[in-house]
């Protein structure tokens, strides 16, 4: 064998390794990387991501008729994109206010199988105005007291944002048409979505507010006493499935300590939830909540808290199933069917 085939034959094998490495890692920085409806996000206070096609393949999401509401009945109508039966990805940008008198806004991207001609002919029925935008139609569709703006970007990816302020959408837009690895989203994702558990299908990164402490309260609404639990740190929410439903929250807090008080205030309130539970749980308890509940655990990790639990698949598909009507209540008995007289014949 001469010297120059050698050459040439460790060229190729060279050549063909370095190819081989090259699709390998751009495989993995594609599994690693951020879906792009929440790459295209703008800049927010929190992310809120779903992946709706592995939930209907588990469940019957999407596949039972509901009783929808009339103004829903319109839209599928109008459109025939009904969002349990077609909607595939979606992804949420969090606008929080800095005042409490002002509500949470959001701008979000979806992709899913609809037809564009009669979404386009729905939005166009429903603005009261256009605008332009990087070669994209922006419908103004009036909800309440505000302004929601509406964009497709393709033919089976819509944007839409309530904020009030197009530079929302326009973000969407500007990033929609750069497109590939370049566009890295939000802070928050670009920070945290490391954090994000490999496999999940739905995910949350949002950064919580300092509270005061943790209490419990009758008349306490969800998002306060989210803020009790988590305040003060960036919370990574996950939803995996294996089998079950694999339901975890991470909280980043700023250091050790405070992650060590934390764990302890939440596993005291667990344990005393777990004991009020054990009280006043029913003669016939639920198989399906009673192993939710008591998968329910808390762990300190480092600079962060891990709460965690498993909810089986029969608990999710019976969460989902439709409910039943309710049977017409019994009308009055009918009354017997009366005979016609025989006449005797004399």
């Amino acid at each position: 064998m001469s010297r120059a085939y050698r050459r040439r034959v460790f060229a190729i094998t060279l050549t063909v390794v370095v190819i081989v490495l090259l699709l390998v890692a751009a495989v993995f920085v594609r599994l690693r990387s951020a879906p792009e409806v929440a790459r295209l996000l703008p800049e927010c206070d929190g992310i809120l991501y779903a992946n709706l096609k592995p939930l209907r393949a588990f469940s019957d999401f999407g596949s039972k008729s509901a009783n929808w509401a009339p103004e829903y009945r319109t839209f599928v109508e109008q459109t025939g994109f009904d969002l349990e039966r077609d909607l595939d990805e979606i992804a949420f940008a969090m606008h929080v206010p800095q005042d409490l008198q002002h509500e949470t806004r959001y701008s979000e991207v979806m992709v899913g199988r609809f037809d564009s001609g009669k979404v386009s002919d729905f939005l166009n029925h429903m603005a009261h105005a256009h605008e332009s935008y990087g070669g994209h139609d922006i419908a103004l569709i009036p909800y309440e007291d505000r302004i929601v703006r509406v964009s497709m970007l393709s033919l089976d990816m819509i944007a839409a944002s309530n904020t009030g302020d197009p530079a929302q959408i326009d973000h969407i837009i500007d990033e929609f048409r750069r497109s590939g690895f370049s566009v890295t989203g939000p802070h928050l994702l670009r920070t945290h979505y490391r954090n994000v558990p490999f496999g999940s299908l739905a995910w949350l990164i949002t950064e919580v507010a300092p509270a005061k402490g943790i209490s419990l309260s009758d008349n306490l609404s969800p998002l306060p006493f989210v803020t009790q639990l988590f305040g003060g740190g960036v919370v990574v929410g996950s939803l995996r499935y294996n089998g079950s439903i694999l339901l975890r929250a991470d909280d980043y807090l700023k250091d050790e300590a405070t992650a060590k008080e934390r764990a302890e205030e939440l596993q005291n309130l667990l344990s005393l939830y777990k004991s009020t539970e054990v009280q006043t749980r029913p003669d016939h308890p639920d198989a399906g909540i009673e192993s939710a509940l008591s998968s329910l655990k808390v762990e300190q990790k480092g600079e962060r808290v891990q709460v965690s639990a498993a909810i089986s698949r029969d608990l999710i598909t019976r969460m989902f199933e439709s409910p039943l009507e309710s049977e017409p209540p019994p009308g009055p008995p009918a009354a017997p069917e009366k005979k016609p007289k025989r006449h005797r014949k004399h």
